[in-house]
This record gives structure tokens, sequence and C-alpha cells, in this order.
């Protein structure tokens, strides 16, 4: 695994007794680094798709003497249906390798325009996949981090845009002191301001694999159109609680109103009474 490689764990910043995912874990190189990180503690959850590549994970967990880890093979699109309420997930998705093209150039003519934009297309979704399987009333988590090995844009600031449009999530600086900050804009493209707290790294430049980085925190569950209309919900019963006390205070003070009203033609009538009985009393007396 190259040094870059290992940026997104530093970025996720597992702590001791968290339940954390890897949801594409195999080889194994970035949970036994969490595993580290966890000194052991807590739970990682190490996924991949293929059953093949998880016996590489298997055997470097335990030639690394990682205890903490439980290893499974499901379809990481379908994840959130097997188990949910992470602290934190790290999503090194599948990609098309453009970035690790410095020592396998076999990536360029492997490769085709297609191929990328079939790659975005399930990184979107496995990326939702993700923020769907984290808690975001977690204490101490919330966290999502997203990288790929690729220096494409169509792999990265879209997709993490995606996420943005698609998701109760915002971007959180990285914690990391080098790379380059993701792109705002690219050619026609604009991306959300934010993307400035995403990193990229280049080979000619860091010394190291292409490699993009980018860490969510998770603040609701659902859309943002959800999350929306959830408020309006609960303000338009606000106002319903409102418009009710008010009406109850109105009838109350009606009532206080009419029972005065009652009262003092109550006494005007006994009062009446009273001035007649004195004039049939006088009239008798003459």
């Amino acid at each position: 695994q190259a040094a870059s490689s290992m940026c997104p764990v530093i970025a996720l910043e597992p702590q001791p007794g968290e339940r954390v995912l890897d949801m594409a874990a195999a080889p194994g190189g970035k949970t036994s680094y969490v595993a580290q990180l966890m000194k052991n503690s807590g739970t990682i959850v190490a996924n991949d798709l293929k059953r093949d590549r998880l016996k590489s994970t298997v055997a470097n967990l335990h030639r690394l003497g990682v205890q903490n880890a439980v290893v499974c093979a499901y379809n990481g699109k379908e994840f959130p249906k097997v188990m949910g309420n992470f602290d934190r997930v790290l999503l090194d998705a599948p990609c098309s390798g453009l970035g690790i093209i410095a020592r396998d150039q076999s990536v360029k003519i492997q490769r085709t325009i297609k191929d990328i934009q079939k790659m975005g297309h399930l990184q979107r979704e496995l990326l939702l996949a993700a923020i769907d399987s984290v808690n975001e009333k977690s204490k101490t988590g919330g966290v999502i981090v997203y990288s790929t090995c690729s220096v494409s844009v169509e792999e990265n600031e879209r997709v993490v845009e995606y996420a943005l449009a698609n998701r109760c999530v915002r971007l959180l600086p990285t914690g990391l002191d080098h790379g380059k900050p993701g792109f705002t804009r690219y050619q026609a493209l604009r991306f959300h301001p934010s993307m400035s707290k995403t990193r990229r790294f280049y080979p000619h430049v860091h010394n190291m694999d292409g490699f993009y980085v980018a860490k969510f925190q998770k603040y609701a569950a659902g859309s943002p159109a959800d999350a929306a209309a959830k408020e309006e919900e609960e303000k338009g019963t606000v106002v319903e609680e409102e418009d009710s006390d008010y009406d109850s205070d109105e009838k109350e003070s009606t009532r206080r109103r009419r029972k005065r009203k009652e009262e003092a033609m109550r006494k005007k009538n006994a009062a009446n009474a009273m001035a007649a009985v004195d004039g049939e009393v006088e009239e008798e007396a003459d």
C-alpha cells in the first residue's frame, strides 16, 4: 500500500471503543491501520463484495494481531439493510485507478471514458449507502470518509457534490496538512464552495500515488428535502398548538363575559323585584 492510501484513515480519526465500518476493505491495509488507531478496542466491520479478496484481508488481520474486526462479504450498495448505526464509515471506493498510472501504465490502455462514467455511478450508490450506515446521533462520530485512487473529477468532486445534494451531510476539513484543495470549479462545472476542504494528491507533486480524500459529517437522516419537509411539519404543529391555545383562551374569556352579564342581569332583576315590593307596601300604607 502506498503512503497516500493511509491518508483516508488519518482523516477518519477512529476512536477507541467505536463501531467502524470499512465498506470496501480488501486487502485489509486500511482496516489494520484503523484497528491500530483504535488500540484493538471497539468493533470494526471489514466488508468486501468479493469473497476471494477477503482471504488476503483475513490473513493480514491475523498476521498483524487484529482482534476487534469482523469480516463479511455483502454488496456495499445494500449494506444499510444488513446493519447500521456506525460511528464512522470508511469508503475507499472501487475506481478507475488513474492515480497509479506512474507505477502501472497499463491503466492507460485498460480504461475508457465509459468505464470512468460507470465507476462514477457505482461510487454514487456506494457513498449514499455509506452515509445511510452512519448514526447521525453518535456522540463521538457521525463521520464518513470517501476516497479513491483516481484524479478524475467524474469520480471525485462530482460524486461528492451528488452526496451533498441527496443526503444531509456537510464537508469537514480532512485534517491532512498536505495535498491540494479539491476543485470548486472545473471547466464548465461549478461545485459547492466547501469542496475546497477535500484533498487531492498528485504523484508529481507529493511523491505518492494520485489520491482523493473527502470527509463528511452527517447531521440528519434522509435527504435535505425530507429534512425540510419534517421541519415544515414541526413548524405547522407548533402553529396549530398556538392557535388551539388562542382558541381556548378566547372561549374562556367569552365564558367569563357571559357569566358577568348573567350575574348583572340577576342583580338587576332582584333590584327591580325589591323596588316593586316596596311600591306595593307604600300603596297599602296609604
